[in-house]
């Protein structure tokens, strides 16, 4: 389980300031725990608040002008969203998939540590912009990408330099983190396993050929 301390050393790092300006941060936030599929907030609530993503992935679902769930955005750690820099009307759902654990802070909050510290500031414009690239680059992907690619693509970047997701994604958010359906992402990741290039059981996805892998996303 995450300590204070632990907090303090993750948010240091994810805004690039120090463990004291950390500990301002995490003063101010609430650590909470969501289950698989529970739901942060809802289509047309008001947002005032804001979700930091410690351990896990949060998706933004939508519902299509065809009636199908579409994906918006998804958040893993490292990364911030709701409402900002004011109030909002949340826009889509924002759906905990597989263990989530996040800090969560008021708007008002964030907007007044942002006014008394600078290099917060700083950090957070920092994450900010890594998060407008990775949009970027799932709209090029989904324009210029095969369905399997996608999937590909996705496993690569929540896998991470590490090359392994524990626990396991859930075929069905990753299918639509994809932007594909739940069959093409499950055809996808078997034969990924029948070639030897993932191992995948109850505890993690572990990516075997890293390179191989790489090679599929077209």
């Amino acid at each position: 389980m995450m300590t204070a301390s632990d907090r303090i050393a993750t948010l240091a790092s994810f805004f690039s300031c120090s463990p004291e300006e950390a500990a301002k941060v995490d003063a101010a936030t609430r650590l909470a725990h969501y289950g698989h599929k529970d739901i942060l907030a809802h289509q047309g609530d008001l947002g005032a608040k804001l979700w930091i993503v410690l351990e896990g992935r949060a998706q933004l679902q939508i519902i299509g002008m065809d009636g199908q769930t579409k994906l918006l955005a998804s958040h893993g750690p490292g990364e911030l969203f709701g409402a900002f820099p004011h109030e909002r009307v949340v826009i889509s759902d924002v759906v905990a998939q597989n263990r989530l654990s996040v800090l969560e802070i008021s708007t008002a909050k964030m907007t007044s540590l942002l006014q008394e510290d600078a290099r917060i500031g700083s950090g957070l414009s920092r994450i900010l912009g890594r998060q407008y690239n990775a949009v970027l680059d799932r709209m090029a992907a989904r324009i210029t990408l095969t369905a399997n690619g996608r999937v590909y693509a996705e496993l690569l970047r929540e896998a991470g330099e590490e090359g392994r997701i524990s626990p396991p994604p859930v075929i069905a958010a990753l299918a639509l983190s994809a932007q594909t359906t739940r069959e093409t992402g499950s055809r996808a990741i078997s034969a990924l396993e029948r070639r030897g290039i993932i191992r995948r059981d109850d505890e993690r996805l572990e990516i075997i050929s890293h390179g191989l892998l790489e090679e599929l996303v077209v």
